[in-house]
């Protein structure tokens, strides 16, 4: 559900800024009692390179619909090619045969006409074979990482995301807050971090996230207990062969919830973990709901992984459309973490890229990294500084997270929050290049 980040603010100091003063509370809302749910059954063959699993979904539209829309993201042409594929069959309802349709190969359509809040329970059986090539985000072979690896509901809060895939090593889904509940069986003498809490060996319940994603390998477990501001139960995975100490992640983690959880609202969740593997290449990583990602080289990352538990899987957007909702704001609150926004708007911006920040990942794609997160990352960080006292904006911010948790959040809802301390907010951003 979260695009790759590999990003550090030059200049970070790793200090924590005081708590704005801020009337807005840092209560979040409880979650939608309609949301859907899925029950997911995994298997995963020895060798790390096939899973097998059914897929039990539950859904109710907020408006009527005339399809059901799954995306299959490992067959995005860029995965693809490099031996990724998910197949799927079996589609029932109500114990009778789907029809379906296939417009592209990450699209799976469901010809089903449902009237607003008519649920409906669809079942499925799927295979996923795991391209084995280092550093990929989807990744099969001495250890395994699922994301966006499984039918995914492509429901937008009021119809459904069908952007077609971006043409990187990246997935840009945009999925409804849900419930799962999962069984993942693993080779023996493997470990497994994944969304949620595990409540019985092999046995995981993840409430009200929009995805679910796991790791599995060889790891070296250290785990605390914080309070942001509820109790909740941190874990870094650091897999073993690795020179790296899992603790100075741990320690990361811990002050990056403490900070976002007084700054832009609670954090809703019991568990955070995070998997630092040593298969990829220099500074790397993702964020999924309640689980990051990352390099074990990729400390630095920790602030921007872990504000994604906020801006992407709090409040969700359609992160093909608007990826500055995402990155942006997580960039922003990365920022306010480390000290780093006077760096950040020291940053130039390549001249192709200047007043670009509302740009769909279809503009971003044909850019290198260095590129988008210049232009993308720090240029939106760099616009929402435009705005004014940067207190003001964190307190913009947290009233932004707190009216649309669990929602999927347009670049108007931003505006709408951002107005009451910026009257001059929607010219200030699109002067940057924001669309509303």
């Amino acid at each position: 559900m979260i695009a790759a980040c590999t990003f550090l603010g030059a200049g970070a100091t790793g200090g924590a800024a005081s708590t704005p003063v801020c009337a807005v509370t840092t209560t979040t809302p409880t979650p939608p009692r309609d949301r859907p749910s899925y029950v997911l059954r995994i298997d995963v063959e020895p060798g790390l390179m096939r899973v097998h699993g059914t897929s039990t979904v539950s859904f109710a539209p907020g408006v009527a619909t005339d399809r059901i829309v799954f995306r299959l993201w490992p067959n995005s042409p860029f995965y693809a090619r490099r031996g990724a594929r998910l197949t799927v069959d079996r589609l029932r309802a109500a114990g009778r045969r789907l029809a379906v349709s296939r417009p592209d190969p990450t699209t799976l359509v469901v010809r089903r006409a449902l009237a607003a809040r008519k649920r409906v329970t669809i079942s499925m059986r799927w295979t996923l074979r795991l391209p084995r090539a280092a550093g990929l985000q989807l990744h099969g072979g001495n250890s395994l990482r699922l994301v966006s690896f499984f039918p995914l509901l492509a429901w937008n809060g009021s119809g459904w995301a069908t952007e077609a895939p971006v043409r990187l090593d990246s997935f840009w889904p945009t999925s409804p807050t849900s419930d799962f509940d999962v069984h993942l069986t693993a080779p023996a003498g493997l470990t497994v971090l994944a969304s949620g809490e595990e409540v019985s060996h092999g046995h995981w319940r993840a409430r009200a996230v929009r995805d679910f994603a796991a790791a599995v390998g060889s790891f070296r477990l250290v785990r605390s207990t914080i309070r942001a501001p509820r109790p909740v139960r941190l874990t870094v995975g650091l897999e073993r062969g690795s020179a790296y100490d899992p603790r100075a992640f741990l320690a990361s983690a811990a002050t990056a919830l403490r900070f976002y959880a007084r700054r832009y609202g609670d954090y809703p969740w019991s568990t955070y973990s995070l998997a630092a593997m040593n298969d990829f290449d220099g500074l790397s990583g993702t964020a999924y709901p309640t689980i990051g990602f990352l390099s074990d080289r990729s400390l630095a990352l920790v602030p921007h992984e872990t504000a994604h538990q906020w801006f992407a899987s709090l409040v969700g957007n359609d992160q093909s459309r608007d990826p500055w909702l995402s990155e942006g704001l997580a960039t922003w609150a990365q920022a306010g973490l480390e000290q780093s926004l006077a760096a950040m708007l020291g940053t130039t911006i390549p001249s192709p890229l200047r007043n670009r920040i509302g740009e769909p990942m279809r503009f971003w794609q044909s850019y290198d990294f260095e590129a988008m997160r210049r232009g993308l990352y720090v240029q939106s960080a760099q616009a929402l500084a435009s705005l004014g006292s940067s207190a003001r904006v964190d307190c913009a911010l947290r009233r932004f997270v707190v009216r649309n948790a669990y929602g999927t959040a347009t670049p108007d809802d931003l505006l709408t929050a951002l107005v009451p301390d910026f009257p001059r907010a929607e010219q200030t951003l699109r002067a940057r290049g924001a669309r509303f």
